[in-house]
C-alpha cells in the first residue's frame, strides 16, 4: 500500500505519516526500537554502518525483517533545523521506527529494505532541496534521481507512506530558480499522486482523501 501525504508546514503531515506507517506494518521486535542510521558523505555504504540509539548499539546485520524505516531527509542548515530536527526525533521515541537519515541519492538505500517494511519518507521538499542544490552547483533535472529512488522503494517494500508539501497558493512570480524548485515539486507530486493507491491532505489538523483505494484508521 503507497500512500501520499501533501500539506503545508505545520500541517500535521509527518504525525498523519507516521500514524500510518505503525498501522500498515506489523510491530518489530523489541531489540529494534529507535536505531538511527546516518550518513553525511556519499556512496551511502561506503563504510561500516552502525545504527544507534540512546543506550545501545548494534551490528547492522542484527537488524530483523519486517521493520518500520523512517527515511529522514531534512540537512539543517541553521539552529532552527536543528531543533526541528530533534524535536521530530524526540516525538519518535518509542514509536520502534529505524531511521535512516538520507539527504540525497535515495536509491542507495534500496539494498537495506526487505519486502516485508513499511517505509516512510519525510520528506520530499527537504529531498528535493538537497538534490537540488549541491555545492555550488544548481541541478537543473533532480525530480528524475528523486523518483527512481522512490520508485525503486515503492516497488520493493510492502507499504511506502510519502510526505509532501504544497507550496503553490500564492500568485507571486519569483525567480527562476524558486520557479524551477516549484515546477520540479509540481512533477513530484504530480506523479506520486498517480502511482500511489492513497492521496491525502493535510490542513490545519484535518485529513481529506484526494483519491484512495482503502482508508486506514487512525
Amino acid at each position: 500500500m503507497n500512500y501520499l501525504i501533501i500539506g503545508g508546514s505545520k500541517s500535521g503531515k509527518s504525525e498523519v505519516g507516521e500514524k500510518i506507517a505503525l498501522t500498515l506494518s506489523r510491530k518489530p521486535k523489541s531489540e529494534n526500537r529507535n536505531f538511527t542510521f546516518r550518513s553525511s558523505n556519499f556512496p551511502l555504504w561506503a563504510s561500516m554502518i552502525w545504527c544507534e540509539s540512546l543506550t545501545q548499539r548494534t551490528h547492522v546485520s542484527r537488524v530483523s525483517l519486517n521493520k518500520v524505516i523512517y527515511i529522514a531527509t531534512m540537512k539543517p542548515y541553521d539552529k532552527e533545523d536543528e531543533e526541528r530536527i530533534r524535536k521530530h526525533i524526540q516525538n519518535r521515541v518509542g514509536l520502534n521506527f529505524i531511521t535512516f537519515e538520507v539527504q540525497r541519492n535515495l536509491h542507495e538505500i534500496v539494498k537495506s529494505i526487505h519486502q516485508n517494511d513499511t517505509v516512510l519518507i519525510d520528506s520530499i521538499t527537504s529531498l528535493l532541496t538537497n538534490e537540488m542544490f549541491v555545492g555550488a552547483e544548481i541541478i537543473k533535472n533532480p525530480s528524475k534521481n528523486i523518483l527512481n529512488g522512490l520508485k525503486q522503494i515503492m516497488f520493493k517494500a510492502q507499504n511506502a507512506i510519502i510526505v509532501s508539501d504544497y507550496i503553490f497558493n500564492d500568485a507571486i512570480e519569483y525567480d527562476e530558480v524558486t520557479e524551477n524548485f516549484k515546477r520540479e515539486l509540481a512533477i513530484l507530486n504530480k506523479e506520486l499522486a498517480k502511482i500511489c493507491d492513497n492521496v491525502m491532505e493535510c490542513s490545519f489538523g484535518n485529513i481529506r482523501y484526494i483519491k484512495y483505494e482503502e482508508k486506514t484508521v487512525l
